[in-house]
């Protein structure tokens, strides 16, 4: 690796943020045509609630990321990302074939989906800690809050755009009985957008790593430490904030696809893009306000969002009332995400940022698994009383709360910042300030980015 001078080692970090900025831009379009729509096309290929729940859960189960860490001693940081990108290109074609083995082995197509998507999952999973080690040394002198804020923003955008042209294919090939060439169509496109952002991935600079085995420490020994130091107890949060979203997360596409019975463009627009809408108008408030009061500050706020989403689903099944749900649902999840993703970058050095995104993500993995198991589990029983789907809606709800009120109040701030000077300034009036402010400045101005960290089942 090559020796520069500060100067210019300052020039490559900025052109590199740049390049970030292009490469999650076409990262966001394979989610957006790919991820995003992966529960519609298991419901599509008829797969069962429990397999629908498997198809969440089984992906986040394997420990990839224990890997990472050690295999960084030996390769580059680039070099492992863009190596396991390259393998998510390879498989969403695969995926895409589905569509064409459902006619011939339609009980084996659910079951090749739950395995390629496991694949695909696992391969992000591994190089998630060498990318956040990454990020970590090419943001370090920048404010997280304003970065991300702007970065989440275009995607918001990039990502709205995709979502509604995805909607409009898939409804076009089902009025005319091709509903799978649809989903390939998508999924072809994620693929190429994923070598586009492996293309942008390159050109980025990678510091020089230096490890130092002083600050290795095993996945048992932070298992045991866990409950006992600030980032080990916000790493148990987010694991359970995961398990009790994941009760109900798969669920809704199939509710909507299945219960409620709306078309694919009508279903996009409620389940994705009045959500984006509200992600997007919010995002750079929620960076503004986290650059100045803090991460757990955020969390404070949106975290008795959370809870309340899945519940208000059980008072109207109209398509008007789901839209305005899917509006709190975007406002709340952008903040507490990027205060989630923000808190990590503060909390944890850069020589320690791999092992601790890895450790962290095995928790995650363990928590979406058994939620999303839980979920399709109660989807199974015989319930009678309820619509099975909002039973589960109500279970998340519950669950939610109580993950809440026993385990983030025990989350300290690592960041000096700013006491806001009231709750209801803090809540109200500044909000509405900035929401005036990018409504009518911000949005317009993101369509020209350039002149200056799934689950797409988030409920």
């Amino acid at each position: 690796m090559r020796i520069y001078s500060k100067k210019k080692e300052d020039e490559l970090i900025k052109q590199s943020l740049k390049y970030s900025t292009k490469d999650g831009i076409a990262a966001t379009i394979c989610g957006s045509a790919g991820d995003n729509f992966i529960s519609p096309f298991a419901v599509a290929l008829k797969a069962s609630n429990l397999q629908i729940g498997l198809l969440s859960a089984l992906p986040n189960l394997l420990p990839t990321e224990l890997f990472t860490s050690k295999l960084m001693e030996k390769f580059s940081r680039k070099s492992i990302v863009t190596f396991g990108v390259l393998l998510q290109v390879l498989i969403w074609p695969l995926i895409a074939l589905l569509g064409l083995l459902v006619m011939e082995k339609p009980s084996l197509a659910p079951i090749l989906l739950i395995i390629l998507y496991m694949v695909y999952i696992a391969v992000g999973l591994f190089m998630g800690p060498a990318w956040a080690s990454w990020m970590k040394d090419i943001t370090e002198n920048i404010k997280l809050g304003k970065y991300f804020g702007l970065r989440n923003k275009i995607f918001g955008i990039v990502g709205l755009i995709t979502i509604i042209i995805g909607g409009i294919v898939l409804d076009f090939f089902k009025g005319i009985g091709y509903v799978f060439l649809g989903f390939i169509i998508l999924f072809l496109t994620a693929s190429i957008s994923r070598a586009i952002s492996r293309h942008y991935m390159n050109k980025q600079y990678e510091p020089k790593l230096k490890i130092n085995k002083e600050y290795y420490f095993s996945f048992w020994q932070f298992l045991k430490k866990a409950p006992y130091n600030n980032f080990g107890r916000f790493a148990i949060f987010i694991a359970l904030i995961n398990f009790t979203q994941m009760i109900a997360g798969p669920f809704f596409t199939p509710y909507m696809l299945r219960g409620l019975k709306l078309n694919y463009l009508t279903f996009t627009i409620i389940n994705l893009v009045v959500s984006s809408i509200a992600t997007l108008i919010t995002m750079p408030l929620w960076g503004k306000f986290l650059d100045r009061y803090g991460c757990v500050k955020t969390m404070n706020i949106t975290r008795w969002i959370i809870p309340i989403v899945p519940c208000l689903w059980l008072i109207s099944p109209s398509v008007y009332w789901l839209a305005i749900v899917q509006i709190i649902s975007g406002i709340g999840w952008a903040g507490f995400n990027l205060a989630a993703g923000t808190f990590t970058y503060h909390a944890v050095t850069k020589e320690r940022m791999s092992l601790c995104v890895a450790y962290s993500s095995i928790f995650n993995g363990f928590g979406i698994f058994l939620g999303a198991t839980l979920g399709g589990l109660i989807t199974s029983l015989p319930i009678k009383f309820m619509n099975i789907y909002l039973f589960v809606f109500l279970v998340s709800g519950i669950a939610r709360l109580i993950v809440i009120t026993t385990i983030q109040p025990l989350i300290k701030e690592v960041e000096p910042v700013k006491e806001p000077e009231s709750l209801f300034k803090l809540v109200l009036v500044k909000p509405l300030k900035g929401l005036n402010h990018i409504l009518f400045g911000h949005v317009l101005g993101s369509l020209y980015p350039f002149s200056k960290f799934n689950h797409h089942n988030r409920r």
